[in-house]
C-alpha cells in the first residue's frame, strides 16, 4: 500500500506553485478545470490556502507572497494566514517545498527564504528546494550559488512549461512529454529523499505577537521567568511542544539566575 505523502508549496507570487501543485495531483496542466488555478502572468490566482488529495499526495497550494498592500492579499496578510492555518492544521508532512524560479536569487528573495524557515522552524530537516523553469544541468552548474543564498538544502529542479491555446498539435505534444518526463523527475527524487512524515509546529499570528512580548518581559527579574515558565505550560497544552520545552528552558535558567543575583545582592549588603 503507498503511503500517502504530505506537500506543502511556499514561496513568491507567480513562481510556479500552482502548475507544481497541479502537476502533483492530477499529473498534468490543463487549459481549464485545473485542481489549483494556475494564473495567467498578469492577475495573481493563489489567494487562500487550497489542499487538494490523491491516494499517493496531499498538497497545500498557500497564499502567494511578496504582494503590496494595494493588493487583495497583502504580503503581511498573506503571512498571517499562513500562521493561523497551519497553527491549528494537524495535518502532517513529509515535504516542505520551498518555490524559486529560475532567477538571479535577489535580496528579497533571500528575506523571503528567511521568512520562510521563521514559519516552519521546526520542520528545517523536510525543506526542500524547487528551482522551477530549470532543468537538472542548471542546478548543476549554479549549485554552490544557489546553497550560498539559501543554504545547503536538497534541491530539484521541475520545467512544466504551459501550452498555449493557439500551440499547433507537435508544440503541445513536446510540452506534455517535458511535464511528464520533470514529473517523473521529481518523483524520483522525492522517493530518493525519504523523509519521514512530521507534524508541523507553527505559531499563530496572535502567539507571534506574544513571542515579542515575552522577549521585553523576560527582561524584568523574576517576572519574567515565571512568566516564560507560565507560558510554557500553555504551549504544551496546545500541543506545541517545541514551544514550550525553549520556554521552559528560558524560564528556568532565568529563575536560577535571578535567585543567583538576589543572593548575591543580598549578602553584599
Amino acid at each position: 500500500m503507498i503511503e500517502q505523502q504530505g506537500i506543502l508549496l511556499f514561496g513568491r507570487t507567480g513562481y510556479g506553485k500552482s502548475s507544481i501543485a497541479n502537476m502533483l495531483i492530477q499529473g498534468d496542466i490543463y487549459q481549464n478545470n485545473n485542481a489549483f488555478t494556475i494564473s495567467d502572468g498578469a492577475r495573481r490566482e493563489t489567494l487562500n490556502i487550497h489542499t487538494r488529495c490523491t491516494e499517493k499526495y496531499q498538497v497545500f497550494d498557500i497564499v502567494g507572497l511578496g504582494e503590496p498592500l494595494s493588493h487583495l492579499v497583502s504580503h503581511k496578510n498573506a503571512v498571517n494566514k499562513i500562521r493561523d492555518y497551519f497553527s491549528k492544521c494537524k495535518v502532517t508532512l513529509n515535504h516542505i517545498f520551498y518555490v524559486q524560479k529560475k532567477v538571479k536569487i535577489t535580496d528579497d528573495d533571500k528575506k523571503m527564504f528567511k521568512l520562510f524557515k521563521e514559519i516552519f522552524e521546526w520542520a528545517e530537516k523536510n525543506i526542500v528546494i524547487i528551482i522551477t523553469n530549470s532543468k537538472p544541468e542548471w542546478i548543476e552548474k549554479n549549485l554552490e550559488t544557489i546553497s550560498e543564498d539559501l543554504g545547503k538544502y536538497p534541491i530539484i529542479s521541475v520545467d512544466f512549461p504551459f501550452t498555449d491555446e493557439d500551440e499547433v498539435d507537435i508544440i503541445a505534444y513536446i510540452y506534455r512529454n517535458k511535464r511528464a518526463q520533470s514529473l517523473q523527475r521529481l518523483e524520483n527524487k522525492l522517493l530518493e529523499l525519504r523523509y519521514k512524515s512530521i507534524k508541523l509546529e507553527v505559531l499563530s499570528s496572535t502567539q507571534m505577537t506574544e513571542r515579542n512580548v515575552s522577549k521585553v518581559v523576560s527582561i524584568v527579574p523574576i517576572v519574567g521567568s515565571v512568566y516564560q515558565l507560565i507560558s510554557s505550560g500553555v504551549y504544551y497544552a496546545l500541543e506545541k511542544p517545541n514551544n514550550a520545552k525553549e520556554r521552559l528552558i528560558d524560564g528556568t535558567a532565568g529563575l536560577a539566575l535571578d535567585i543567583y543575583y538576589g543572593y548575591s545582592s543580598y549578602w553584599s549588603e
